[in-house]
């Protein structure tokens, strides 16, 4: 009994002087999400919330902000009469990015202001439709600029995790359902602990466990009901037309295959099958405009051999490939631009 308890003191001990010492360190706080429900069916924080955020084991690329007053990060406070607003995941949300680097503050610095950004990890097609309808009728946006990339057509048509919404495919009737979010009291707790958060945040040892565990049993994954894929993108399509309405133009911008440029032959693909042409052919037979960053990151790599993101260990893009972004989405955004005041008189 003796030994045991000995280990177990040494235990607790070490525990007890990792926690302090990773209370002074930049570990990954996490951010509380707020509570979700059909009246407001889409993941975000809660507001003003001071957030610490670093990568990996030895903490990289350390900083340190403050979600919006709307529960969203790198965006100033929404206000009516948007010129941009920005939905997608977290590539939008850029945890690892300054405001000025992001797509949406280089589009706010171009345009003079009134650029905001609502966008949530883990966010689908789905998220972003049911943002459109929430946010079109407070914000009235000129333009709804949707981040496109390849989890979001890989995950189309599975089941949503807490706080977000996806589409139920019936047939030929499709529909979208909310899976509501309530912060568990548990988690509020040991989130207190430096330790637990460098463990689940930097380390990321329950992604690690759940992968092995995957991994170790035989894939069983029902296949898609035929046709579905094709109904889910024709109604997320359509849906958003009818939640933009007239008076708001959407923008989708899609993501490139960025491994395949960097190690050709060898990488695997991000996107799945032809998910990525299927999405492109389909948003431009319905007439909405694309900013396809393929062509433009493998030239841009092709000159520079400049990386795009910061694999290996994080597939988030960088500051350059949201300046990149930003230098396609600017010409389609002042195609859509009002003339000038007294344009209409010369």
């Amino acid at each position: 009994m003796r030994p045991l308890f000995a280990i177990g003191l040494g235990v607790v001990a070490t525990a007890l002087v990792l926690e302090v010492v990773l209370q002074c360190l930049p570990v990954v706080s996490g951010l509380r999400m707020a509570d979700s429900s059909s009246a407001v069916p889409f993941n975000r924080y809660l507001p003003g919330q001071p957030y610490v955020y670093s990568h990996g084991w030895a903490l990289a690329n350390a900083r340190r902000g403050v979600t919006n007053a709307q529960g969203y990060n790198n965006s100033a406070d929404f206000q009516e009469g948007a010129a941009v607003l920005v939905l997608g995941d977290s590539f939008v949300e850029s945890l690892m990015l300054d405001y000025a680097d992001t797509v949406q503050g280089k589009l706010d610095q171009a345009l003079g202001g009134k650029v905001y950004a609502a966008a949530g990890s883990g966010n689908g097609l789905a998220d972003g439709l049911e943002m459109l309808r929430y946010y079109q009728p407070r914000l009235h946006p000129r333009t709804v600029l949707l981040f496109v990339d390849a989890g979001n057509l890989n995950e189309l048509l599975a089941p949503a995790q807490r706080g977000h919404s996806n589409f139920v495919v019936d047939g030929q009737a499709v529909s979208v359902a909310h899976t509501p979010y309530a912060e568990s009291k548990v988690k509020r707790l040991v989130a207190h602990s430096a330790l637990a958060r460098y463990v689940y945040y930097n380390l990321k040892l329950s992604d690690w466990l759940l992968s092995k565990l995957q991994s170790s049993k035989p894939a069983a994954a029902a296949a898609a009901p035929a046709g579905a894929r094709e109904a889910a993108l024709e109604f997320y399509l359509t849906q958003l037309r009818q939640a933009g309405g007239a008076a708001t133009r959407v923008i989708f911008l899609v993501d490139g295959e960025r491994n395949l440029l960097y190690e050709p032959g060898h990488a695997k693909p991000q996107w799945h099958g032809d998910n990525r042409a299927f999405f492109l052919e389909r948003a431009r037979r319905h007439g909405y405009a694309v900013a396809d960053m393929q062509p433009v990151f493998a030239q841009h790599w092709a000159l520079r051999r400049e990386r795009m993101d910061f694999l290996p260990m994080d597939g988030h893009w960088n500051k350059v490939a949201h300046a990149l972004a930003a230098q396609q989405v600017l010409p389609l955004l002042a195609a859509d631009a009002p003339p000038p005041p007294g344009a209409a008189g010369n």
